[in-house]
């Protein structure tokens, strides 16, 4: 079983969700997200749900998970009737008198919102968004410590697989590989589906691993990351095994500017908009900004991708608990593709990279 956070944090992530109930106006609420049930709940299981008011919090769950929810929800009653999560919510709502439930409209589906309407009647149903996520955007010092242990298994194993890479070697069995080892070194499991991207295939900013095989010279792009006790962590690294293309090397050099003058910009106050500009004119003004149609960061934790987030389009400002990705990259389609990522936490007086893995060009498993 995962370890769970302390009782204190629990105690205060849940004292802060009913701040934010209050400050809405909000009498009840059904927290029907899995993550966000166990963020506040502390809940390790599935297909369950919470309802939580001004005094009183419940479980919502089932036969499957009654063992569960009583080792890791403690203090929540839990509740299984009747059957389903939308009956349960409903009829716990006309027993408690309850006029209006709020509810996360974008974690429902329609067949969950037509149900809930129709066994909740009379009662009124209210959309609010990121009642949860409010409280989410910001790490406690045990949730930068969760992924702070993911970081460190992800490095210790990409180490180990580079070591062992050989000509034969396919995407789908390093990538294989390096999920068995994170598993083997602690990890809950991977924290998303391995990218292990050989040749003109690292060109694909998400490409998904393929029976292609390592054969001499090769650049290689690797997304990978760990999760632990249901924290995420989220590298990539682009290295080169034998000889460099003065374009990739180029390219490369390019890269790691722009994640460098991103980085700089990262600290309380900052606007999410100003760190991904940073990134961005670096590979624009060297004529590769077509080349990066992705966003330079997003939040992790919970979720592998989570707020905020740092695009060219983001509202809002850093604040010091907030953990990001800074990934920029460059794509060539036939030819190859460079993103260098690392996971950074917002201080009280700046940033904190949490990843020490080196960004070298080339890989055998000890910086090289």
């Amino acid at each position: 079983m995962s370890a769970l956070p302390p009782k204190a944090e629990l105690k205060a992530r849940l004292n802060g969700f009913r701040e934010i109930m209050h400050r809405r106006n909000i009498s009840s609420a059904l927290i029907t997200n899995e993550e966000n049930v166990r963020y506040l709940s502390g809940f390790t299981g599935g297909d369950s749900a919470l309802l939580i008011t001004k005094n009183k919090k419940f479980i919502l769950t089932d036969f499957r998970f009654i063992e569960e929810a009583q080792n890791t929800a403690k203090g929540f009653k839990i509740t299984l009737e009747p059957r389903g999560i939308m009956e349960k919510a409903a009829a716990l709502a006309k027993k408690l008198r309850q006029r209006r439930l709020a509810v996360e409209p974008g974690n429902l589906r329609m067949v969950d919102v037509k149900a809930l309407r129709k066994f909740a009647r009379g009662i009124k149903i209210v959309p609010e968004n990121a009642m949860v996520g409010e409280l989410r955007l910001f790490k406690s010092p045990w949730e930068v410590a969760q992924i702070e242990k993911g970081v460190r298994i992800q490095e210790l194993c990409f180490q180990q697989l580079c070591a062992g890479l050989r000509d034969g070697i396919s995407e789908r069995e390093a990538a294989a590989y390096l999920r068995f080892l994170m598993v083997k070194a602690g990890a809950d499991d991977q924290a998303f589906q391995v990218m292990f991207q050989i040749g003109n295939h690292s060109s694909l900013p998400h490409g998904r691993p393929t029976l292609r095989t390592l054969k001499g010279d090769a650049i290689i792009l690797c997304d990978w990351g760990a999760k632990v006790n249901g924290y995420h962590s989220d590298l990539t690294r682009t290295f080169f095994i034998g000889r460099i293309p003065p374009q990739l090397r180029h390219i490369h050099g390019l890269v790691l500017e722009a994640q460098r003058q991103a980085i700089e910009r990262i600290a309380p106050g900052v606007e999410f908009v100003t760190v991904d500009k940073a990134a961005r004119d670096v590979i624009a003004k060297a004529g590769f900004g077509k080349q990066f149609g992705h966003s330079t960061g997003h939040g992790v934790g919970l979720d592998i991708h989570e707020q905020p987030s740092l695009s060219m389009r983001a509202e809002g400002v850093l604040q010091p608990g907030m953990v990001v990705t800074v990934e920029p990259g460059i794509y060539l389609p036939g030819v190859g593709g460079v993103r260098i990522e690392d996971d950074v936490l917002v201080t009280e007086n700046g940033y904190r990279v949490l990843s020490r893995l080196s960004r070298n060009l080339r890989w055998n498993g000890e910086n090289s």
